[in-house]
């Protein structure tokens, strides 16, 4: 537990004090509004009351993209090209994507994807969101926007990874979900969808999504904090503390796939907004330490 008890926290006093300015008029905006979507299957819905019990009800909008409707657990059933199977992940996303763009596009600002063994810190993740460095870099990067913009820059932000330690060719891990503005959702489900590998069958929905962004100039953003730590996780923290490179990066596939990271403690950023691999057990162990439950 060392990740969490010396190095990764939630900023509970920055996120109180940005919810007071709120309330009280005080703020020169609206908090950031941001959607969570997460995808299962009906075998795996005994995990989904671990995420509604924890980060889920911190998200504005939440929804479970499964194969079967359940009010109770708060899944919908969302058709899609060709069975329902690993292999076959890209087409399950390409229409989940839709599904959130037809009817929740307007009332958020910020959408997160990811899958059932993902944990979020929300309020990390939304001061990050509501940053100068954020909002500066969805105005273009020149100025920051104050309320009269009728333009977004997209951004796409997440784990970056090196195809094949291929950095022409980076994407976004699945594992700990990827985030995007409404400027990058409004042009992947209209602009890439139609004609971007619209049949396909594979698993590798992350790269996908990457290579249809990147077909229109959009690449993945650089989502390190101020002192080179990553914030969104593919791995549980425990890995992350540990894990360290073959003398040789390009012999194991992390460190190959990974882009200008820093190991062992200083790998994750202090206010990380994500971490994958947590089952329901974990999850709950997680929350408390985080919260301070326990």
């Amino acid at each position: 537990w060392k990740m969490l008890t010396e190095k990764v926290y939630v900023d509970l006093t920055n996120h109180e004090a940005a919810e007071r300015r709120a309330e009280h008029g005080l703020a020169r905006k609206k908090r950031a509004k941001i959607f969570c979507l997460v995808y299962t299957i009906e075998k795996y819905h005994d995990r989904i009351p671990a995420i509604r019990e924890t980060w889920g009800p911190k998200c504005d909008g939440f929804m479970v993209a499964s194969t079967k409707t359940d009010k109770k657990l708060g899944t919908v059933n969302i058709p899609h090209e060709g069975p329902e199977e690993y292999n076959n992940i890209w087409q399950k996303v390409r229409s989940m994507w839709s599904y959130i763009y037809d009817n929740y596009y307007e009332k958020y600002d910020y959408f997160h994807i990811g899958g059932d063994d993902l944990y979020l810190l929300v309020e990390n993740l939304r001061l990050y969101l509501e940053s100068e460095e954020i909002q500066l870099a969805s105005n273009g990067g020149q100025t920051l926007p104050n309320g009269s913009e009728d333009e977004q820059t997209p951004l796409f932000m997440g784990r970056r990874f090196a195809e094949g330690g291929n950095r022409a060719r980076m994407f976004i891990s699945g594992g700990s979900g990827y985030t995007m503005n409404k400027a990058a959702l409004k042009t992947l489900v209209v602009d890439g969808f139609p004609t971007c590998f619209p049949h396909m069958h594979t698993f590798s929905e992350d790269v996908m999504v990457a290579t249809c962004l990147r077909k229109m100039d959009i690449v993945p953003y650089d989502t390190k904090d101020e002192a080179g730590g990553e914030r969104y996780m593919p791995f549980q923290p425990g890995h992350h503390l540990t894990y360290h490179p073959p003398k040789n990066p390009k012999d194991d596939w992390y460190s190959n796939y990974s882009v200008d990271v820093k190991w062992g403690i200083d790998h994750c950023a202090a206010k990380s907004v994500a971490f994958h691999y947590i089952k329901e057990d974990l999850m709950k162990r997680m929350h408390g330490i985080l919260y301070h439950y326990c």
